[in-house]
Formats: structure tokens, sequence, C-alpha cells
């Protein structure tokens, strides 16, 4: 079971914008991929950056048959015109070479050494639905919740609910940096922005597997609301043991 991320590099004198970039992604769903319906959770994140005419979007696909069907007309794109938001030429489409851009399978996530830390980078505004506001705090329970979910609703195999148990109610924050964020686009909120050491204590090494397993997932799932629009794009950090 393939998770995939695709970045394209983009000419172009303005960035992408949050609803371009989504109104691009549905596009290529209707024209290549009709079928797919609302299951609650989307089975991709969408990302973009850079600067000063040298701009990139990003497609990571949690579902294998996604990423088949989309990726040809994806890759078919390079030399072209597109519209995202502002219009844009794809200079190139990347699955390597790029800091987003990257191919895993389910079963790789559990491959190398365990940690009961977890230590994620917040890139663009992250923020969570509670009780029906948005909420900006990357709070333990919030972040894993997100993760377990969608990691629940593609994966070929399932966390343990004792696993679950215990990453919901023990984890906590080791050490934390950041600030909030206002958002773009047609959502009104704010989000966080930064890096968090969550910390797993007296983990068995089954949960501390699972542990890292999910933050090497929340590079292709995205964290908290409306990562559709690029927002709650995260990844792992290496240099935690300097901040703490």
């Amino acid at each position: 079971m393939t998770l995939a991320a695709l970045v394209l590099e983009l000419e172009g004198e303005a960035p992408p914008t949050p609803l371009g970039l989504r109104g691009f992604f549905y596009s290529l769903l209707r024209e290549h991929f009709p079928e797919l319906h609302d299951q609650g959770e989307n089975p991709f994140s969408l990302g973009f950056g850079g600067k000063e005419g040298a701009y990139w979007a990003r497609l990571a696909f949690l579902r294998e048959d996604l990423y088949a069907r989309l990726s040809p007309a994806v890759f078919g794109l390079e030399g072209q015109r597109a519209r995202l938001g502002a219009p844009f030429r794809v200079r190139r489409v990347l699955q390597e070479g790029h800091p987003w851009a990257g191919v895993s399978t389910y079963a790789r996530l559990f491959q190398g050494e365990p940690s009961p830390d977890l230590p994620l980078r917040f890139h663009s505004p992250t923020f969570f639905r509670r009780k029906g506001v948005n909420y900006p705090l990357p709070e333990p329970r919030l972040v894993l919740e997100s993760l377990l979910r969608r990691f629940s609703a593609f994966a070929p195999v399932k966390p343990p609910e004792g696993v679950q148990a215990a990453l919901l109610e023990r984890a906590t924050v080791r050490w934390l940096e950041g600030r909030t964020l206002g958002v773009e686009g047609d959502t009104e909120a704010t989000g966080f922005v930064g890096r968090v050491v969550y910390h797993l204590p007296r983990a068995t090494e089954e949960e501390a597997l699972w542990l890292t397993a999910l933050g090497r997932f929340a590079f292709y799932s995205g964290v908290g609301a409306k990562t559709s629009l690029g927002y709650g794009r995260v990844r792992v950090f290496r240099d935690c043991l300097n901040t703490l």
C-alpha cells in the first residue's frame, strides 16, 4: 500500500492560493477519478510554498489507487500551463529530490527504531475543529486523534485499541516553540506554526513503534482541519535533541 507526495515546481508571478490549489486538484479528480466520493476523511492532503517566482505545490496521496489514477496526469503536466489561483508553468514534477516529495508504504512506516518522543514541526498553520469552532493549539490528544483517524481510514492495519488509548490518554508535551498565524482562503481561523516534541511516558515498545509510525505518516496525511487547502502540513524534525 503506497503513500506518495508529488511536488510541482512552478513558474509564476504570485504564489498559489489555498482555494486555487484545491480547485486545481478537484479538477484532476473530476477528470481522472470521478467515482471518488466524500468518505469523511480525505485520502489526500495538499500544500504549497516557495518565493520570488519559484513556487511549488504538493499533492500527497494516502490511497494507492488514487495515486495510480492521478499520477500519470500529474507527471504529464511538465512543461504545461496550469492555474492554481494564479497562472503557472509547471517546470517539473518531482517524486524525490525535494524536501516535500517522497514515496513510502504503510509497512515501511514501522521500520527503524521506535521512540517515545515524537518531534513535529508545523510548517503551515494548523488548527482543529473543537466544539464547533476552529482551535489553534496543538494539544497531544488533538494531534494524535487526527493522525489515528486518518491512519485507520486508509491503512491496511488498524491501531490496536490499547495503543490508541495509551496515545490519547498519556501523551504529553516535552517542549514547544511556536506562534499562532492567521490563515487565508474561505476559512476564518488562526493556526499554530512551530515545533513541538510530544512524549509518551512509560511507553511499551509497541506503543513507541506506533507513535513513531504516526509521525512518519503525518508527512503525507497532514494534521488537523482543512488539509485540502494546504493547512496542517507537518513533518518530523531531526534536531530535537538540541531543543531539550
